[in-house]
């Protein structure tokens, strides 16, 4: 992002890459382009995705955790789609650039530079952020007069809540800042649950941003993670924005952006623990006590019950925010980490820019930004199948409400999922570390299972997964279709053509463990009739309901629908 949220003209300013290489402070090192270094800096963004091309703007620093990286032709196919910007910034805490990379950059004359581990991104952010602020002047044009206070407000300290509370006051109308669950992130007052509701599904919906409900306007606050789901919104009171005031709505869009990475950034050494869990974990050479010891880094107890979940929802950056957002109001904070298979790898989402009003939003699963959170819960991602992994400390809460939970925060964000799924996999309870690796295997057995529904949302848990129904959810629907008409075609072509309820009287017999006397109540028929309705039903299956097996059986055919 650039510190107006604009384009800014050649020569308006001073400051260059060397007097960034320059400050000890910093401690970048340059890998590529020593002789460009007096190339202008004019903003920075933060990205992860393997084509960043619609989320960097000319002139702006690059910064990048590696996560994109599969070999020499990414490495062309990234640093090809990034335009005319100053430099490239990768980070060293979970992955030093690769050879590739620094030929790559080094024949496209971009300068490549490397952050040392111990500098998070939000440093190197918030030092840019500051210069550019500095070089507009003590006296700037009008326009953009408020929109420095409020960057100046983030940048000397300020939280989102007083950034937020500035803006509602210099607007004068109430303001929030909101996940696509309808979650406040921020608020300068409360916001009814059904205003919350209606503005989640409006942004999630609408074909073109900022949109209104009732008399609030919503408002993208930017892309960074291509899925409108995992993005965060404006919501504020009006309709639409005009001159100064617009400025400000673009402003406060991009540093709330900003401080999604900052929250991002300040977790990398915790995902580095989480990674190192994983692998133990995979490895099978995790001893108890450096379990322990990484869960206790991660914040997560199980003393009182400890549970894994399993979620897609598209690809990787999209699934750890979508789980992310889920798990947030009962397990506060997320560490993300990646996971290829056969290995757990290093962590980064991608996140920034500013959304502008009058253009074309994305529609639903076309984009959004993302930026995981950090804290009691861990939380990594498949790299292959998109596949975030959680450990979440119940802290009183039970499973079965946990599951719920997840489900009723992902029917909100299925208005907006376009062709994409959610799917989720929750495991059963351990309350020590020693099962973790177990957990891990379930929720993610579970997740699979769940992708074989046919809903937009679908759920599996521990408990499913030892339940025949789950067994029935892995056969191909061709398959079960199959042996379904072969054990009950005859029947549901009988009572079609009879106006008779063979079918139904077969369900409850099988229902009520064979009891006729229970079967013959629930139906309300004499015993007659229902020895009758029996025998038929063995006449035109060829099968024995004395049979065990055959019971079984026909009990498997009538739960596949």
């Amino acid at each position: 992002m650039d510190v107006l949220g604009r384009g800014l003209a050649p020569g308006e300013l001073a400051m260059r890459l060397k007097d960034l290489v320059q400050d000890d402070h910093l401690a970048l090192k340059v890998l590529t382009g020593h002789d460009l270094l007096d190339r202008r800096v004019r903003g920075v963004a933060t990205t992860d995705l393997p084509d960043p091309s619609r989320f960097v703007k000319p002139g702006e620093l690059v910064l990048t955790e590696l996560t994109w990286h599969t070999g020499a032709d990414s490495a062309k196919e990234f640093v090809g789609r990034l335009g005319d910007v100053a430099a490239l910034v990768c980070g060293t805490a979970l992955k030093v650039p690769p050879t590739d990379l620094i030929d790559v950059c080094a024949h496209a004359g971009l300068p490549l530079l490397t952050l040392p581990v111990d500098v998070p991104f939000s440093q190197l952010t918030e030092h840019v952020l500051r210069a550019l602020i500095a070089e507009l002047g003590s006296n700037p044009r009008r326009p953009y007069g408020g929109r420095r206070r409020l960057a100046s407000t983030l940048v000397d300290g300020g939280s989102l809540t007083k950034l937020v509370d500035t803006v509602a006051g210099e607007l004068d109308v109430p303001c929030w800042v909101m996940s696509a669950t309808g979650r406040v992130i921020v608020g300068s007052q409360p916001l009814h649950e059904d205003s919350r509701a209606r503005l989640a599904h409006t942004f999630l919906t609408a074909r073109f941003l900022p949109g209104m409900v009732d008399d609030l306007s919503v408002f993208p606050i930017s892309k960074g993670v291509p899925h409108r789901i995992a993005n965060w919104f404006l919501a504020y009171r009006g309709e639409g924005a005009q001159g100064d005031s617009e400025d400000v709505i673009v402003e406060l869009a991009a540093l709330v952006a900003l401080e999604r990475s900052r929250m991002e950034a300040a977790h990398r050494i915790e995902r580095r623990v989480l990674d190192q869990l994983l692998q133990l974990l995979e490895s099978g050479d995790a001893d108890l006590p450096g379990l322990v010891s990484r869960l206790h880094t991660l914040h997560v107890e199980t003393e009182h019950g400890l549970l894994v979940v399993a979620l897609t929802a598209g690809g990787p950056e999209v699934s750890v925010a979508v789980l992310d957002e889920l798990l947030r109001p009962l397990a506060p904070g997320i560490v993300t980490a990646s996971h290829a298979p056969g290995s757990w790898g290093s962590a980064g989402t991608g996140a920034s820019g500013p959304g502008s009003p009058g253009t074309r939003a994305p529609g639903p699963g076309a984009s959004g930004s993302g930026a995981a959170g950090s804290g009691a819960a861990g939380s990594g991602y498949a790299g292959s199948a998109g596949e975030a992994v959680a450990l979440v400390p119940l802290a009183g809460n039970s499973a079965a409400e946990l599951a719920e939970h997840l489900v009723r925060g992902a029917r909100i964000l299925e208005a907006g999922l376009g062709e994409e799924r959610i799917s989720l996999g929750v495991s059963s309870v351990t309350t020590g570390p020693a099962g973790l690796n177990g957990l891990i295997e379930e929720a993610r057995h579970a997740r699979s299972l769940a992708s074989l529904g046919t809903g937009k949302v679908s759920v599996v848990t521990g408990d499913d997964v030892s339940s025949h129904r789950t067994l029935l959810a892995a056969i191909p629907d061709p398959l079960r279709r199959s042996f379904r008409s072969r054990l009950l075609g005859r029947l549901e072509a009988y009572d079609a053509t009879n106006q008779t309820e063979l079918l139904e009287t077969l369900e409850t017999f099988l229902e009520e463990s064979g009891s006729w006397a229970a079967t013959a109540d629930r139906l309300h028929v004499h015993v007659n009739t229902l020895r009758y309705r029996l025998k038929r039903i063995e006449e035109l299956t060829g099968r024995s309901l004395n049979s065990w097996d055959e019971r079984v059986d026909f009990l498997l055919a009538l739960r596949m629908r």
